[in-house]
């Protein structure tokens, strides 16, 4: 082997050496703590600013959806406004409420008139096709409509306590009602997200609190609204505004229970009232079924019947109108 060829081995030799310890060096400058934590910090920052890019998307087509939808109903005029109303009370749980309670008085009826239990004139047709279903539905209406304030008026203080605290931090409003929507439960949260997804649209603040107006209708909202625009409009503290609002929200909120607790005999009385002739025509039912069905089959025992209907309706509204007290 001549001289050459040796110093050319010793040469590729040496390379090989080389890189393998360059190799070394590297995996050992890869394990130290500090090229550990910033590798993983590396690949936390793009995992977190592609779930924030998703969520951002998600949001806008919340938004887009939501203003579609809003374009719709305000094309359908008043039917609009209530559909409005029942997407805020119930969604679509308000709309299968209404449609049982329409519908079942409505089979009720035919019911009873297939069996012959219900005269065939016209105004007993009137009543039971027509008013009864309206009635019973407007009652459900009603029904979802008191359970919505109540529960609105429950969360609203610790909503105003959260923007409260988002303000004194330094976070703008328009991100604290966006935060507000997404940690609280219904029916708050839903409203402050729709808020906030027209918000994300570059809507007005005031033309989202307006239009969030027309939907919740309560005046301890309308409070918000009002402190908000009055910030906007002319500065000052917010923080000291919403921190006296909430407490007078919980202060009403105290008083409308003492006043439940109040009237909570008379509404009991109105409750049994209603109740005990259906339980006393059930029991004379089922004890002698010839004696009451004579109110069933007689004409004049039908016309009974629907008076006492009537009566009956008129003494249990009327019970609910004294025990009711407006706070």
């Amino acid at each position: 082997m001549s001289r050459a060829d040796i110093v050319m081995l010793a040469t590729f030799l040496a390379c090989v050496l080389l890189g393998l310890a360059l190799g070394v060096l590297r995996d050992a400058l890869r394990q130290r703590p500090a090229a550990r934590i910033q590798q993983r910090l590396q690949g936390l920052l793009s995992e977190s600013c592609d779930v924030s890019r998703q969520k951002i998307l998600q949001e806008l087509a919340q938004a887009r959806a939501e203003a579609r939808r809003r374009q719709r109903h305000q094309a359908m005029g008043s039917l609009g406004y209530y559909l409005n109303r029942l997407d805020t009370l119930g969604g679509r749980r308000g709309y299968r409420l209404l449609l049982v309670a329409a519908a079942a008085p409505l089979l009720g009826a035919v019911a009873l008139m297939a069996f012959g239990w219900l005269p065939l004139n016209p105004w007993s047709i009137a009543l039971a096709l027509f008013a009864a279903p309206l009635l019973t539905a407007v009652a459900v209406y009603r029904k979802l409509l008191a359970n919505f304030q109540l529960r609105f008026l429950d969360q609203l203080p610790e909503a105003m306590d959260s923007i409260t605290r988002a303000s004194q931090a330094g976070i703008p409003v328009t991100q604290s009602i966006r935060n507000v929507g997404a940690q609280f439960a219904a029916p708050l949260g839903p409203e402050f997200a729709r808020m906030g997804h027209s918000l994300v649209l570059g809507n007005d603040i005031q033309n989202v609190m307006d239009e969030a107006l027309l939907r919740i209708e309560l005046p301890d909202f309308a409070f918000f609204a009002v402190c908000l625009a009055l910030q906007r409009d002319t500065g000052g503290s917010l923080v000291e505004a919403l921190g006296n609002l909430a407490t007078i929200i919980r202060t009403r909120r105290d008083l409308r229970l003492k006043t439940r607790a109040m009237t909570a005999e008379g509404r009991l009385s109105g409750m049994i009232l209603a109740a005990l002739p259906f339980f006393i025509a059930g029991s004379l039912f089922l004890l002698s079924p010839d004696y009451v069905g004579v109110l069933f089959s007689s004409e004049a025992g039908q016309e009974l019947l629907w008076l006492a209907a009537v009566m009956l309706a008129l003494g249990v509204l009327s019970i609910q109108r004294i025990a009711r007290l407006e706070v």
